[in-house]
């Protein structure tokens, strides 16, 4: 695929993912949204509060590169978006990015890694407690990530969806050891 065939990881989120706030008084985009959390989560600032202080603190250079009108918006407004964003949207978005740009090649080392989400855990303390979690195929020669997955405990389990990304690596043509 030509580099101008491929799309950028903000165009894709732009056009995949569903703006779940009201259009009346938006005063940041979407795309300049996510740029800003893409960024800061980049550098290591996860959390609503983490990324409009990393926000605030970067606002010249965000204001310029993203040509925001107003400032750099306050902790609720992030925390807000991403509890009401659509995780399989955005996972998608993800996921059909990186096919373009993060490439395996035979002989690859691939590594599956799972992780709980912070604040989705219900019934914590008894038998029926519940979270979401991510499963990452992870490239250790580029250490890129080169696909996720999210999954409900309760529903299915990180072997299932293991299992799922090891599928598409077959599908690809590409040979697993274990």
């Amino acid at each position: 695929m030509k580099l101008e065939e491929k799309m950028s990881l903000i165009r894709l989120l732009e056009t995949k993912v569903e703006d779940p706030r009201r259009k009346q008084g938006l005063r940041v985009t979407l795309p300049q949204m996510l740029s800003i959390i893409i960024v800061s989560n980049l550098c290591g600032h996860y959390g609503g509060r983490a990324v409009a202080k990393f926000g605030k603190h970067h606002q010249k250079t965000f204001t310029d590169l993203l040509q925001l009108k107003h400032p750099v918006p306050s902790h609720v407004v992030f925390s807000d978006l991403t509890n009401r964003l659509d995780e399989n949207q955005l996972i998608d978005a993800f996921n059909e990015w990186s096919k373009d740009y993060v490439h395996l090649e035979k002989g690859e080392l691939v590594s599956g890694d799972g992780k709980s989400l912070g604040s989705t855990v219900s019934n914590g303390t008894n038998s029926r407690q519940t979270f979401s979690a991510i499963v990452s195929l992870f490239c250790q020669k580029s250490g890129l990530v080169h696909s996720i997955k999210q999954y409900a405990n309760a529903k299915e389990s990180e072997i299932d969806i293991v299992r799922f990304l090891v599928n598409e690596l077959k599908a690809k043509g590409l040979v697993l050891f274990f």
